[in-house]
């Protein structure tokens, strides 16, 4: 996925566990025109609205911002459109609460706090529920649900943040290279291949990611109060971890379990699910 790789070598902040982040990235490079055709005949995962009144909102795959086409194709969820969607559940008089079903390892960090801030001020009630993962930008985005809800099995948190800087300066070395950098500003041009970071741009890069950590935490906290620094460490946990850590607030074996347990106010009735129109 073009946007992940971009990311990567621009070295932007991330919001995904850095091995799946390289994984999928690897994986679009190497297979993307076969999954491209098989996504194309694929049905994306839509929003709908359950004729009881809850409007549910898919987000599935990993998290970017404005992508293209074709990264949305092979499975990515463009942040735009979750907002355009949003808006939209929030603007119907039919939709009477929202249900988020989450199925994502995270992404990218641009607009997921904009994305939290929508669901924080929805202005009905809100749940968000995964059976799979919702992990670091995918848990930022759901902890801010009044209800969160998970799985026993499933994979919750990874609340921290990461860049990645390549030194390959040794190795231009051993090739007999160097990198000439002509640049105007401490703080520019840093990671350029071949060079050498100073301490003072790694301190700057340091305190950006710091920044952007704190932000996160203090998203869950504002709805999740009862969750302990020691949980947001960039750590995950199962379900059943995460419930006794405050970081969901309930367990359920599916999302249509899960569903109407939210709209009954939180007391379940065996055996039941709600019907559900598309």
């Amino acid at each position: 996925m073009r946007f992940l790789l971009n990311s990567m070598r621009l070295r932007e902040p991330m919001l995904i566990d850095p091995v799946r982040a390289a994984m999928y990235a690897e994986i679009s490079e190497k297979f993307g025109f076969t999954d491209m055709l098989s996504q194309f005949f694929a049905k994306a995962p839509e929003a709908y609205v359950t004729e009881d009144g809850t409007g549910v909102v898919p987000i599935v795959g990993v998290i970017g911002k404005g992508l293209s086409p074709v990264e949305k194709m092979m499975g990515a969820v463009d942040l735009n459109d979750i907002g355009e969607t949003l808006h939209g559940m929030k603007q119907n008089p039919e939709v009477k609460r929202l249900a988020l079903h989450i199925s994502s390892p995270g992404g990218t960090v641009t607009g997921v706090e904009e994305t939290s801030n929508i669901i924080r001020d929805f202005g009905k009630p809100t749940m968000a529920y995964t059976d799979s993962e919702m992990a670091s930008a995918a848990y930022w985005i759901g902890s801010a649900a009044d209800r969160v809800g998970a799985s026993p099995s499933s994979t919750v948190g990874s609340v921290g943040v990461y860049m990645n800087l390549t030194d390959l300066s040794k190795a231009y070395d051993m090739a007999g290279l160097k990198s000439i950098l002509i640049k105007s500003g401490i703080h520019k041009g840093i990671g350029v291949e071949g060079t050498v970071a100073t301490e003072e741009q790694l301190a700057n890069l340091q305190a950006n990611i710091n920044a952007i950590h704190e932000d996160f935490k203090g998203a869950v906290l504002n709805k999740r109060k009862m969750v302990p620094a020691s949980a947001m460490e960039g750590q995950t946990f199962s379900g059943k971890q995460a419930a006794q850590n405050g970081m969901v607030t309930g367990i359920y074996d599916n999302f249509n379990q899960a569903v109407q347990t939210f709209n009954l106010g939180g007391v379940l009735t065996p055996g039941k699910t709600p019907m559900m129109k598309r």
